[in-house]
């Protein structure tokens, strides 16, 4: 009988780094894969001089995972199309722009409504939200929603400035019962400035 495979995991406490186990793919923005332990540490803080793992950076100043008053609120709204709804939650948004660079058509910030399914195709319009790493876009078509999408293998991806892009059938695990918006993607935050702690708030963005 062969051993199956174990579950990746990220494991964390508010207030320590991220102790990453069983995980067989690592890589950063550039498409560059590094060599994995068993269990491994991400840094949280921003601070680490061997990013992305931690290095203990954070002992000076401490981490702060608690969720700001300020954040964005949880909250979906609804964009109905002819043939399809787009759903959209700031509260989850990692601010990754990929909507709105690679179809401005729908997405764009400076219209109000700022989402208009019909100014595309239904499968352009789902392809792109497919590549939304965040859960904070979502759709429906035919009745069906669709907030579970992506179909590959699990791995993490470590984005510039801090954002931890999850990706597939990685448990997270925390001393406070989080819930990521979707179980196949979220991006946690890596710089330690995010007001939706432990996920992305795009806060990296003005972080010099």
């Amino acid at each position: 009988m062969t051993d199956e495979k174990k579950k990746p995991s990220v494991i964390f406490t508010k207030y320590s780094p991220y102790t990453v186990t069983d995980l067989e793919h690592l890589e950063n923005s550039a498409g560059k894969k590094f060599d994995l332990r068993p269990v491994i540490t991400l840094c949280r803080c921003g601070e680490s001089r061997n990013k992305p793992f931690c290095d203990n950076s954070h002992f000076e100043e401490g981490i702060h995972g608690e969720k700001k008053p300020e954040r964005e609120a949880y909250r979906w709204k609804d964009y109905r199309g002819e043939k399809i709804t787009v759903h959209f939650n700031r509260g989850v948004c990692s601010h990754d722009g990929s909507c709105v660079r690679l179809l401005p058509s729908v997405f764009n910030v400076n219209r109000r409504p700022w989402i208009n399914p019909d100014a595309a195709t239904v499968d352009e319009l789902v392809s792109v939200i497919h590549k939304c790493p965040s859960g904070a876009l979502a759709y429906t078509v035919d009745g069906v929603l669709h907030k579970r999408f992506y179909s590959g293998g699990p791995f993490i991806k470590t984005m510039p400035k801090g954002p931890i892009a999850v990706f597939g059938d990685i448990e997270l695990k925390d001393d406070q019962g989080t819930k990521p918006e979707t179980g196949d993607h979220y991006v946690l935050c890596g710089c330690g400035s995010s007001k939706n702690a432990p996920f992305c708030s795009g806060d990296h963005l003005r972080k010099r």
